[in-house]
């Protein structure tokens, strides 16, 4: 039963021995995340992490060929393919809707697989659920790769989540998959903790996304329970809530919905004047509570509904505080706020 742990420790090194690799190639060819008006950062840095977090994780996986000789390929497959749209789009820009159709269409493909909600009596809305929820937090994790470190330590803390609630069911998919995706957030950490060096791009942001839909749809499977998914979504409950909150406020302004914009609520914090380490460590510290609330529902210590309530208006709390669902026409950040967060970040 150690193997599928050992997956996450591959992943870790190889994770760590091609970033530098990938780190050169990207300064060779002049791919960097270049400074704007929706961007934190100053100066350009390397944005093809994701190519490494992408070979750290196939490698970790690859333990489930040694443990089973017949472990599903067909979830592979989805991860790379959300993973390869998102190194392209890295390296040359795709429509926002293109790439979301083929999100919708990784949650297709593991709905035919097996891996799906099961809400309703109709197959058909089940199939459309599961694709809107595969779709959603591939892109949730997008957004929360706004910050340096934020969208990898949040998931790896996450993937902990997973791995223990998989050991509780022996699921060893569960634990192979989720030990891999810690192994490779860790590694991506050594380069994209604050200050970061190097960015994990869309390849990355979106790789985490699909990673952790599947790990939700797999525990749903296992559990075979219509209300299974409220544990999942409680350990993801800070990507989510930060997701539908953009959605509902750029809904409400005349940007098109696709848009970036400067209200998520790692920015509104550091206008707010956190640096970026506070916020990290926070966001971190709260995604680990959730993770803790959502194992003490697991083993049936606190009741599922009450837990996803008080996280529901905890959240909804929070947001109304910072002010999350105002909407601006305007750019956010002036040019004196933009250089206190550079000088924050430096």
């Amino acid at each position: 039963m150690l193997t599928p742990y050992i997956s996450g420790f591959v992943a870790l090194l190889f994770g760590l021995g091609t970033l530098p690799l990938v780190k050169r190639a990207a300064q060779h060819y002049a791919l960097y995340d270049a400074s704007g008006p929706l961007k934190i950062h100053h100066g350009s840095i390397p944005r093809l992490g994701g190519i490494a977090m992408f070979a750290g994780f196939l490698a970790g996986i690859l333990i489930l060929y040694i443990q089973d000789s017949r472990p599903a390929s067909l979830p592979l497959f989805v991860f790379a393919i959300v993973w390869a749209v998102g190194l392209i789009d890295d390296i040359r820009p795709l429509g926002s809707l293109f790439r979301f159709c083929f999100h919708i269409g990784a949650g297709c493909a593991l709905w035919f697989a097996g891996w799906r909600l099961q809400w309703f009596n109709s197959p058909l809305l089940d199939l459309a659920a599961t694709c809107l929820f595969v779709a959603f937090l591939i892109n949730a994790m997008n957004l929360l790769d706004g910050m340096d470190g934020l969208a990898a330590g949040t998931a790896a803390i996450i993937s902990i989540g997973f791995i223990i609630i998989s050991w509780s069911e022996a699921n060893t998919l569960g634990i192979t998959v989720a030990a891999s995706l810690f192994g490779t957030c860790a590694a991506m950490l050594s380069l994209n903790a604050p200050p970061a060096k190097m960015f994990m791009g869309d390849s990355g942001s979106t790789l985490l996304g699909v990673v952790l839909a599947f790990l939700s749809l797999n525990w749903v499977r296992v559990q075979a329970d219509t209300h299974s998914i409220i544990i999942p979504l409680i350990f993801l409950s800070v990507p989510l809530a930060d997701a539908l909150l953009a959605i509902l406020r750029r809904s409400r302004s005349p940007k098109l919905i696709f848009q970036g914009d400067r209200r998520h609520f790692y920015d509104l914090l550091l206008q707010r004047g956190w640096t970026v380490g506070h916020v990290l460590t926070i966001s971190i510290g709260v995604t680990g509570i959730l993770v803790f609330a959502g194992w003490l529902c697991e083993r049936g210590i606190v009741g599922v509904w009450f837990t996803g309530v008080v996280v529901l208006c905890g959240l909804a709390a929070c947001a109304t505080v910072l002010g999350s669902l105002q909407s601006d026409s305007k750019p956010v950040l002036t040019s004196q706020q933009e250089t206190s967060l550079g000088t924050a970040l430096e």
